[in-house]
C-alpha cells in the first residue's frame, strides 16, 4: 500500500519542482567548480578505510556542508532527505549532484530514514554523508546517531572539513559560510574511527566526544589555514555550548 504524502503541492509548485532542481543543482555544482583545492591531507587514509571497511560514514559539520555537496556528491554519498516539501526539492537537487536518498530525518521519520541507511549500508558499497550536528543545533555538537549508524553498519566515521581562503558568512545559528568563486579550497580527511558493534552507550557517549573533538580540531585548522580565526565556534563567536548537550 503506498503511503499518502502529509501535504500536496499547489500548482505553481509542482511546476517549480520540475524547474528549480535542474538549475539549482547547476549552480551548486558551477560555484563550487569554480574552487581550487590546494591541499587535500590524508586523502590515503580514507581510501584504505574504503577498502578495508566497504563504506564508511562520512561526518561534516552543518556549517561546511556547500562545498561537500559537489565532493559527496562525486562519490555518491547516501544522504537523508525529511518527509516534507522542502524535503522533495531537496531529493530533485541532491540526485542530480550525484547523492543516493533515503527519506526521514531526525525531526520526524528518523528511525524509519535511519533503518533504511543502515540497511543499504549493510548491503555493501554504500556509504553516508551526514551533518552531524544538523539541522538545528546546537552548532558543532556531534549527534549520537552518526555513532549509530557507524556501530550497527560496521563502517567507520571519517570525519570530514574543508575551509576556505575568502568566504562569505551568514548570520545563521551556526555561521553557514559559502567558499567565494575562485578561491582556494582545504579539505581533511579526519582519522577513521571505528565504532565495535558490541558498544554500550557508554562507549558510544566516549566515541562521540573523541570524534567531535577531532572535528572541531579540524574545523579551527581549516579556519587558521590562512591566518584566519574560527568561524561559527561556541565561546568563540557564537554562546559557549549547553550543557550537556549531544
Amino acid at each position: 500500500m503506498t503511503e499518502k504524502p502529509l501535504w500536496t503541492f499547489k500548482w505553481w509548485e509542482k511546476i517549480l519542482l520540475v524547474v528549480a532542481p535542474p538549475v539549482v543543482a547547476f549552480l551548486i555544482w558551477l560555484w563550487c567548480s569554480t574552487c581550487r583545492v590546494v591541499v587535500r591531507e590524508e586523502k590515503e587514509r580514507e581510501l584504505e578505510a574504503l577498502r578495508k571497511y566497504n563504506g564508511a560514514v562520512y561526518a561534516t559539520w552543518h556549517q561546511r556542508m556547500f562545498y561537500f555537496f559537489l565532493d559527496f556528491g562525486a562519490r555518491h554519498v547516501t544522504m537523508m532527505a525529511s518527509k516534507s516539501k522542502d524535503g522533495e526539492y531537496a531529493v530533485a537537487v541532491g540526485r542530480r549532484l550525484g547523492f543516493l536518498i533515503v527519506r526521514g530525518s531526525s525531526t520526524r521519520d528518523g528511525r524509519v530514514g535511519m533503518h533504511e541507511l543502515i540497511e543499504k549500508m549493510k548491503g555493501g558499497g554504500h556509504s553516508a554523508g551526514m551533518m552531524a550536528d544538523g539541522p538545528h543545533g546546537p552548532p558543532r555538537v556531534l549527534k549520537m546517531g552518526t555513532i549509530r549508524i557507524a556501530r550497527d553498519t560496521g563502517r567507520p566515521v571519517i570525519p570530514m572539513m574543508y575551509g576556505a581562503k575568502r568566504r562569505i558568512v551568514s548570520h545563521s545559528w551556526d555561521r553557514y559560510f559559502l567558499p567565494v568563486p575562485f578561491t582556494k579550497i582545504v579539505l581533511l580527511h579526519g582519522e577513521p574511527t571505528f565504532v565495535p558493534p558490541d558498544a554500550d552507550e557508554a562507549e558510544c557517549e566516549r566515541l562521540r566526544r573523541l570524534v567531535e573533538q577531532q572535528m572541531n580540531d579540524m574545523a579551527d585548522r581549516c579556519d587558521r589555514w590562512w591566518g584566519g580565526e574560527p568561524v561559527g565556534k561556541p565561546g568563540f563567536d557564537l554562546p559557549p555550548k549547553p550543557e550537556g548537550a549531544t
